[in-house]
């Protein structure tokens, strides 16, 4: 297994497969480093993909303490792998969370960024009311389930999900192993996470002149099936970036990489050409 440590001494695993440019790829919420599985057996023939799990998601470490978990966190760990790669120069691809953190890495080191690509991302909560809303309604809830119901809950969750609606009745298959994978990890790091980094999303709305002074190449990548306010976010995200293409999947739900994952290979070997 390979792994570093951070240095607040958490260990991270990781894998690497393929030479060239490389390609680093950040996991959603519901995934971990498998979430790549789609991609990597054909980006990696022209360049170096590396794939990791963030912190609180097997085979990393899960600490048990919630001071280890957060934005801050989630963002120097990927900061933490390319120095420890000795890679000054990549491209980035995020999904959901990971598209969070990936913009977020984007903004702090853009000169490590060559291109940066995020699917279904979207902002956090723009004012007190719906920042109680988000809390409530979807962290709470997620939080909720999660101590009752452990990882199955995770599953039910999505499961019942508009968002992911579209992913289990076109690929049943991809789904179940999709499902096995969430199910396999940790609940205890799944409620550090939603209850640091998830609670206390920052709004991008707020970010808007880092955004527009963001000149390298973009490419926002959405379902046309998923939340609401991934489109939303998107459309602003392409207004205030100056160089964002954007490309919605027509009948595809939240994991794009995944459920449309040939036309989205040929979109990162556009970009990252």
């Amino acid at each position: 297994m390979a792994t570093f440590e951070t240095d607040d001494e958490i260990e991270i695993y990781f894998e690497e497969a393929g030479s060239g440019e490389p390609i680093v790829f950040v996991h959603e919420f519901g995934g971990d480093y498998r979430s790549w599985h789609r991609q990597v057996p054909v980006l990696s023939q022209t360049h170096r993909c590396i794939t990791y799990s963030a912190r609180g998601f097997l085979p990393s470490a899960v600490p048990l303490n919630r001071n280890f978990y957060g934005q801050k966190q989630s963002t120097n760990d990927l900061l933490a792998l390319v120095d420890h790669l000795n890679i000054d120069l990549a491209h980035f691809v995020g999904t959901s969370m990971g598209s969070f953190t990936s913009l977020d890495f984007a903004l702090n080191y853009t000169e490590r960024v060559k291109t940066l690509t995020l699917v279904g991302n979207s902002s956090g909560p723009r004012e007190e009311t719906e920042q109680k809303t988000y809390r409530e309604n979807w962290v709470g809830h997620e939080i909720q389930l999660r101590e009752s119901e452990g990882s199955e809950g995770a599953v039910n969750v999505l499961r019942d999900d508009p968002a992911y609606q579209s992913f289990q009745k076109n690929d049943p298959d991809g789904w179940n192993i999709y499902a096995g994978n969430l199910c396999s990890q940790p609940v205890e790091g799944a409620i550090h996470i939603l209850s640091t980094l998830h609670w206390d999303r920052r709004s991008l709305f707020d970010d808007q002149e880092r955004l527009r002074s963001f000149e390298k190449p973009v490419l926002l990548v959405t379902g046309a099936q998923d939340y609401y306010l991934v489109g939303e976010t998107n459309a602003f995200l392409k207004e205030l970036l100056p160089n964002a293409a954007w490309h919605t999947f027509e009948g595809t739900g939240h994991l794009v990489n995944i459920e449309r994952a040939a036309e989205f290979n040929r979109l990162l070997l556009e970009i990252a050409a």
